[in-house]
């Protein structure tokens, strides 16, 4: 999104200025409680509940289920910029053997909201009424930082197409032939797990 705009940082909490769940975890910040005039920002450390992803039909979390997160707040002439800094891991089906895979994901997002704006990259789709939904922009700064491919480990050999057992743990003495139908269900999932164009499921994101 380009260069951050400098600001004078001011740092700490802000009364009122946050919508928690019920673990006292970030889920909105209303910007009008930050009360920041233009030229001026916020960092504020604070954990952010992330929801899981929908994957191929699969579930991914994250791990922690509310990673801590730097937020900071910049407020401009006419607007807003913010940046989201986190590190944490995601929890889910490996795509070739289905066995727990656990990446780890860094996010370094950021947003810009401007009044007025005709450009749809100048307002935010997670800020309204002055209200920025910090666990919507999470949750999807997270499916975009995804590696291409979730496995369990960069060498995981995935599944036999004879028999479905799990090539990491040893060969399974199948020859080559065909699929045994008992295990052509198995062997599709961690196909479609693979194939190409997998994100979150459109369905879960909103």
């Amino acid at each position: 999104m380009g260069r951050r705009p400098a600001a004078r940082k001011r740092s700490g909490p802000s009364r009122g200025a946050v919508r928690a769940d019920e673990g006292n975890r970030l889920v909105s910040l209303d910007l009008r409680s930050l009360d920041l005039v233009p030229g001026t920002a916020r960092a504020l450390d604070v954990e952010i509940p992330v929801a899981p992803l929908r994957i191929g039909g699969e579930d991914y979390t994250a791990d922690p289920a509310a990673p801590p997160v730097r937020l900071d707040v910049v407020r401009l002439g006419k607007g807003w910029h913010f940046r989201m800094r986190s590190t944490l891991h995601v929890a889910g089906p490996c795509w070739r053997c289905l066995e727990e895979a656990h990446p780890a994901v860094a996010i370094d997002a950021t947003e810009v909201s401007i009044e007025g704006a005709d450009d749809p990259e100048m307002v935010s789709l997670y800020l309204e009424q002055g209200v920025l939904d910090v666990a919507d922009w999470a949750r999807d700064a997270v499916a975009e930082a995804l590696p291409p491919t979730i496995l369990c480990d960069e060498q995981c050999a995935g599944l036999c197409t004879i028999c479905g057992a799990n090539l990491n743990h040893g060969d399974c003495g199948c020859g080559a032939g065909s699929v045994d139908p008992r295990w052509s269900a198995l062997a599709e999932l961690a196909e479609r797990l693979r194939g190409p164009g997998v994100g979150p499921d459109t369905e879960d994101a909103t």
